[in-house]
Parts: C-alpha cells; sequence; structure tokens
C-alpha cells in the first residue's frame, strides 16, 4: 500500500515538474516575445522620430517652397507688366518706323528733284560765271581807258590851271600884300613837315557833327594863318566821299595830308584808299 502511495507521489512529482518545466518554457518563450516585441515598438518609436525629422524637414522645405511660389508669382506677374509694355513699345516703334518710312520717302523724292535743280543751277552758274568773266575783263579794259584818260587830263589841266592860277595868284597876291599885309605861299617840305607835327587838329574828336570836312577846313585854315597855302582836296568814292588837305611844296612836290592823324598819303585814281577804291578827286586851293 505504501508503495503505491510513494508511486502515486513519484507520478505527481513527475507530472509537476514536468508542468513546472513547461510553466518555465512557456514563461520564457513569452519573455523572448515581448522582448521582440519590446524592439520592435522601440524600433517604430525611432522609426516615429526619423519620420517626424523628416516630416519638419519636409514642411520647412514646403514653406521654403510656398514663399519661392509668391516670389515667383510676383516676378511673373511683373514680367508680363515689363512683356505688356514692350509690346506696347514695338507697337508704338513699329508706327514710328511706318511714319518715318514715309518721310524717308518722300524725302527721296525730294532730294531727287533738289538734285535736278542744283544741276540746272550749277549749269546756270557756269554761265554766269562766264558772263562775269566776261564783264570783269571789259571793267578792267574800261577801268583802265579812264584811269589812262583821266591822268593825262589831269596832268594837263593841272599844268595848264598851275600856270594860268600863278600868275592870277600872283597878281592877287601882290594885291592883297599890298592892301592886307598878307603873304600867302607854298611851303618847302620841311616847313609843311614842322607845320604838321605843330598843328593840332588831329587832336580834335570825329563826332556826327564834326567830320572829315570839318578836319579839312580847320587844318587849311590854320597853314593859312602861319601864310602856308594849303589845298582842300576832295576824293570820291563809288558809294561816298572823302577829304583831306595837301601842300604843293617848292621843292618836294605835292604832298597829301590826312589831318585826322597827321600821316602823308598817297591819293591815284583806281587806288584803294580807307577801304575804298579813288574814282575821282580834285584839289581846290
Amino acid at each position: 500500500m505504501v508503495e503505491k502511495k510513494l508511486v502515486a507521489l513519484g507520478l505527481i512529482c513527475v507530472v509537476l515538474s514536468v508542468g513546472l518545466f513547461g510553466a518555465v518554457m512557456l514563461l520564457n518563450q513569452k519573455d523572448t516575445e515581448m522582448q521582440i516585441k519590446t524592439d520592435q515598438i522601440s524600433g517604430l518609436e525611432n522609426e516615429k522620430l526619423t519620420l517626424g525629422t523628416q516630416v519638419s524637414i519636409l514642411q520647412a522645405n514646403v514653406s521654403g517652397l510656398q514663399s519661392e511660389t509668391t516670389s515667383l508669382n510676383n516676378e511673373k506677374t511683373a514680367l508680363e507688366t515689363q512683356v505688356s509694355n514692350l509690346q506696347s513699345e514695338a507697337t508704338a516703334l513699329e508706327n514710328e518706323k511706318l511714319t518715318l518710312e514715309t518721310q524717308v520717302s518722300t524725302l527721296q523724292a525730294n532730294v531727287s528733284g533738289l538734285q535736278s535743280e542744283v544741276v540746272s543751277l550749277e549749269n546756270l552758274t557756269l554761265s554766269l560765271e562766264t558772263q562775269v568773266s566776261s564783264l570783269q575783263s571789259e571793267v578792267t579794259s574800261l577801268e583802265s581807258e579812264v584811269i589812262q584818260s583821266f591822268n593825262l587830263g589831269y596832268a594837263e589841266g593841272e599844268s595848264e590851271g598851275y600856270q594860268l592860277g600863278y600868275v592870277e595868284g600872283y597878281v592877287q597876291g601882290v594885291e592883297d600884300l599890298t592892301e592886307s599885309g598878307w603873304y600867302i605861299r607854298d611851303p618847302t617840305y620841311d616847313e609843311a613837315i614842322a607845320f604838321i607835327n605843330l598843328d593840332k587838329t588831329d587832336e580834335n574828336e570825329y563826332t556826327p557833327d564834326y567830320v572829315c570836312y570839318d578836319f579839312t577846313a580847320d587844318f587849311n585854315s590854320n597853314a593859312f594863318q602861319m601864310g602856308y597855302r594849303c589845298g582842300f582836296v576832295y576824293i570820291e568814292f563809288a558809294y561816298s566821299v572823302h577829304a583831306i588837305a595837301c601842300f604843293n611844296t617848292t621843292d618836294g612836290g605835292l604832298i597829301y595830308i590826312e589831318p585826322q592823324n597827321d600821316e602823308i598819303v598817297t591819293v591815284a585814281i583806281g587806288q584803294t584808299y580807307l577801304d575804298h577804291i579813288i574814282v575821282h578827286f580834285c584839289i581846290i586851293w
């Protein structure tokens, strides 16, 4: 009986041992599975953190892209405005181009007409230049003839007039000397120069009321006061006249004086004096 109890107790112990071993094995399996789950959860949490970081980066990138998109949209709007303005300018330039082309066409037609007129005027100019050259030759020839005729006539008239005037003047001078005591004579060259240097007429001021005639008249009057015979020279230019004085010196011949500056000058037909050509002159004694 006791043996049966021991056997039963042994069996019970075996069964308990097997159960306990199975329970331990099951617990170990559960711990392993728990560890695996824990590791998986830890990995998922790490992946979650990684994904969160990536999401934050992507959100930041999206925000930047939105800003860039806004900026690009603004630039696009500005470019569209510029394009619109450029198109307007291009249209205006096209219109100006058409206007300029029309003007150029008109100017070309005008230039063609002007060129024809220029050719016609050049031909007319050549013809006129030929005529002018011919007339200048004729005028030069006539001037030479006039000068020669005048010089010849002047020399003959001066000689005859001088002789006649000398005789009459001598007689009149003797009478004047007898009646008034005045004696007028032609000075020597040195006396004429000395009088010119002494006379103050050249210091007078030229005004609209005191001109070349007045200078000459005062110069002559002062010479007369000194007892010298002085001539009033009347000079004719093409479009104006002038007056100067002269002495017929006894040893140097006829000299002409500009009383405005006391210069000894030369007077002859065809000669330039005061930027004008002398066409005629005469001496009044």
